[in-house]
């Protein structure tokens, strides 16, 4: 959806966390775009700084901001420089009040109940409007497209904020054994939510075999 509004020579600055995840299975990427991550340092709070670097650098290209929340909190303030300066940058805040990498490290790579990882909301549409943008909040996936298609219209800085399934795994392509083994531990240890990290996993391998099923009948396989 994003990918659809970007233009062919867009530069897409991206967060590090969950965001990473998202971003690289869901951001098309063209010939001609600029795609900026923080890399190996894997350092949160880069999106926004680097959108509005790339903004001054390049004032007549689209600049985009990929960020989640946790991210995004941590130099938040910077939305204040972009609206001082009147950088047309659109930030899109996936929101889930969480620290969403960090749960996974702990209960996939560790077999650990998550610890510390969520925070309490913020209205990040209001601080976007308090810093002098503007500012939308999206919800219902159905209103979606409408309104990622008015917001990238804006002429000064706008900020997308995005509510998500705070329970969506960061799935690896492939699932090995001891991703699975650590992630039963985190259960068996003490893992809250697990009902509904239960019913997220449950409900996205229906999502991916019904998509199997689709793509069979449009190949004639």
């Amino acid at each position: 959806m994003v990918s659809d509004e970007l233009e062919d020579n867009a530069i897409i600055s991206v967060d590090s966390g969950t965001i990473t995840t998202w971003a690289a299975q869901y951001i098309k990427i063209r010939k001609g775009m600029k795609f900026s991550v923080s890399g190996t340092l894997a350092s949160m709070a880069c999106g926004l700084p680097y959108c509005i670097a790339a903004q001054v650098a390049f004032p007549d290209r689209q600049c985009i901001a990929f960020v989640g929340d946790g991210g995004f909190t941590m130099l938040m303030g910077e939305f204040a420089t972009a609206a001082q300066y009147r950088l047309p940058i659109k930030v899109f805040v996936i929101k889930n009040n969480t620290l969403g990498m960090i749960r996974w490290e702990q209960m996939a790579f560790l077999g650990n109940p998550e610890y510390g990882v969520e925070f309490s909301p913020i209205n990040y549409c209001r601080f976007a409007e308090a810093c002098g943008g503007k500012g939308y909040y999206i919800k219902d996936p159905d209103e979606a497209k409408s309104i990622v298609l008015f917001a990238m219209k804006e002429k000064g800085p706008t900020l997308i904020e995005v509510e998500v399934d705070p329970f969506e795994p960061p799935m690896p392509p492939k699932t090995d054994i001891e991703f699975a083994t650590n992630l039963a531990k985190s259960f068996a240890r003490g893992q809250p939510y697990t009902s509904r990290i239960g019913l997220t996993l449950f409900r996205d391998k229906v999502h991916e075999v019904l998509k199997s099923i689709h793509n069979h009948k449009d190949t004639g396989d």
